[in-house]
């Protein structure tokens, strides 16, 4: 059965609208530019490139005595949007963001099975250095037969790696299902295309998420299958740093339809893919 992430703390929220470790909440869209000042002072750092790993979760993640560890089967990192670095001269034009998408197998590389959960997860990397950081709009794009499944015992999770700062020499995981700025949907209202995945507490305005240089995001989605899926069509999710800029990272989806590899979420032990991302972040 898969709990919430109790054991993972965040600092204490100011009154100017930005969340933990300067990631922008709702509110300090009144005051923008000063909100994205402070935020990419915060935020000075670079991101290191994801590695495949398995090294165990954080403690919302796992259970007292897991039984297996889900291996991730992954998509390609995909480029999304450019920019321009902030105050270059000459112009440096920078990857914006990058993502890619996968989902659960059980050991060693069995596929779901139709009517078990499984979970999906974006993967969300902010190379680039906008002035005004990035408010990330994200959709998720479900093959037929294929439908959200959270609930009290798999719910949808929500973490973000930030990099060190003046205060902080060292990088950071942040649980933000605990945090008041941003939660973790349980729900998934449609979208333009897709079916949203919005910060339910407001994040940067509207939902979106909140990014600059050197921030990773993962959300984790619980899914089932009522039919069989034959790598024909694809989990994609729906990637919107900025006006007109839109990327769609994807994956293969495979179900299998034999009964004998169905089993429950109890015992299962997820794992992030950012706390792979080196240096470790602290609470991973």
């Amino acid at each position: 059965m898969m709990g919430r992430a109790p054991g993972l703390r965040f600092q204490e929220q100011d009154t100017s609208g930005t969340g933990p470790d300067g990631l922008a909440t709702e509110p300090a869209m009144r005051h923008r530019p000063l909100l994205f000042a402070s935020l990419l002072a915060l935020l000075a750092g670079t991101a290191a490139p994801a590695q495949a790993g398995s090294r165990l979760a954080p403690a919302g993640l796992r259970d007292a005595a897991p039984q297996l560890v889900l291996p991730w089967f992954n998509g390609v990192f995909r480029n999304i949007g450019q920019n321009i670095a902030c105050l270059s001269d000459p112009p440096i034009v920078e990857v914006r963001t990058q993502a890619y998408a996968g989902y659960t197998l059980r050991p060693p590389n069995r596929t779901p099975a139709v009517g078990e959960v499984f979970y999906a997860h974006l993967v969300v990397s902010h190379p680039g250095n906008p002035c005004a950081g990035s408010a990330v709009g994200i959709e998720m794009l479900l093959p037929p037969g294929v439908a959200p499944a959270a609930s009290a015992a798999n719910p949808a999770f929500c973490f973000a790696r930030t990099p060190p700062n003046p205060n902080r020499p060292f990088h950071q995981l942040w649980n933000l299902g605990n945090d008041p700025g941003y939660g973790c949907p349980q729900v998934f209202p449609q979208g333009l295309e897709g079916l949203r995945i919005a910060a339910p507490n407001g994040g940067i305005g509207g939902g979106a998420w909140g990014m600059a240089r050197g921030v990773w995001l993962e959300l984790l989605i619980p899914l089932q299958a009522s039919q069989a899926q034959f790598g024909n069509q694809e989990i994609r999710f729906r990637v919107n740093p900025d006006i007109g800029v839109v990327g769609y990272p994807g994956v293969p989806l495979f179900v299998n339809s034999d009964v004998l590899f169905r089993h429950s979420m109890e015992g299962n032990q997820l794992t992030l893919d950012i706390c792979t991302v080196t240096p470790i972040p602290n609470g991973c």
